[in-house]
């Protein structure tokens, strides 16, 4: 197999993988590593680390691949699920996206608005069925408290910090948070 042939594999897989999936530069090597390991191991490992160079640089020249965009594409999608800051940063990390690309593309999700950790952390909670979202009643106040203590963990684990997560859990009314989830995504400031 020539080296131009390897060329257009690792560029047939690039295309099928991108058809597919949004990705990063550093993912996209790592799948196209893995191809050639399994496909084409009968060629200098040199050569084909060339050629993996080479087509994420064609990807990147012909517009198939973008850090920026996929990164804004990613915060905002993460943020529509209710993650927070930390979460999100700690996912493009993993895909070795540099800080300011991963700060810009968390400002564009933000929609530069203050509270939006805090909307994210509704967003969270009412996936999970947190704090006002729970329709479990508890009668005990012990159970209360312990299952407070659970949903302030759930939120922490999640990156939360104990102030927006006291927030989400100290409401006790499902009308009154989401009457404030509804300000906060008109970008109001709403006093809590």
């Amino acid at each position: 197999m020539t080296n131009s042939s390897v060329k257009t594999r690792l560029m047939n897989k690039a295309l099928d993988y991108l058809g597919r999936y949004a990705t990063s530069q550093h993912r996209l090597r790592e799948v196209l590593g893995r191809f050639a390991i399994r496909k084409l191991d009968k060629h200098d490992p040199d050569k084909i680390a060339a050629a993996i160079r080479a087509t994420v640089t064609r990807c990147q020249t012909l517009g198939y691949l973008n850090d920026d965009a996929f990164a804004q594409s990613q915060a905002s999608k993460h943020r529509q699920q209710g993650r927070s800051t930390r979460g999100i940063r700690q996912r493009l990390r993993q895909h070795r996206l540099d800080d300011t690309i991963i700060d810009a593309a968390l400002d564009a999700a933000d929609q530069h608005s203050a509270n939006s950790e805090l909307l994210a952390a509704f967003r969270f909670a009412r996936r999970r069925r947190l704090g006002p979202f729970d329709r479990q009643q508890y009668d005990d106040e012990k159970d209360r408290q312990t299952l407070r203590q659970r949903q302030l963990g759930s939120l922490a684990r999640a990156g939360f910090t104990m102030a927006v997560s006291r927030t989400v859990i100290g409401l006790e009314d499902r009308d009154a948070a989401e009457m404030l989830m509804d300000q906060l995504e008109q970008g109001e400031d709403p006093t809590v």
